[in-house]
């Protein structure tokens, strides 16, 4: 697996640059399992990646996204993340 994965940088995950959010680790048959969290800037899109043998060959063939910048890809999820909890404000504040 790649150690050197950092957070904040943009890779290409199923053909779309997605940036890397979060490490995780998980307990797996006594042994810690990283989880690996990726945003392509929508709310609730993305990828985990974590113990599965496909999740470990996309993560050891990752490439680093050439000219995007990672910067763009957060501001889209916070503007994602901030409609959708405005749409449901709206649809329940009559409750």
């Amino acid at each position: 697996m790649k150690t050197e994965l950092q957070i904040g940088q943009a890779y290409i995950i199923d053909d779309q640059p997605m940036v890397l959010t979060e490490i995780n680790y998980r307990e797996r048959r006594d042994d810690e399992v990283p989880y690996f969290y990726f945003t392509d800037g929508r709310y609730g899109g993305g990828r985990v990646l974590g113990n599965r043998e496909s999740d470990q060959e996309i993560l050891e063939n990752l490439q680093v996204a050439e000219g995007v910048d990672p910067l763009e890809i957060l501001l889209n999820l916070k503007y994602s993340v901030n409609a959708m909890a405005n749409h449901y404000e709206r649809n329940n504040s009559n409750r």
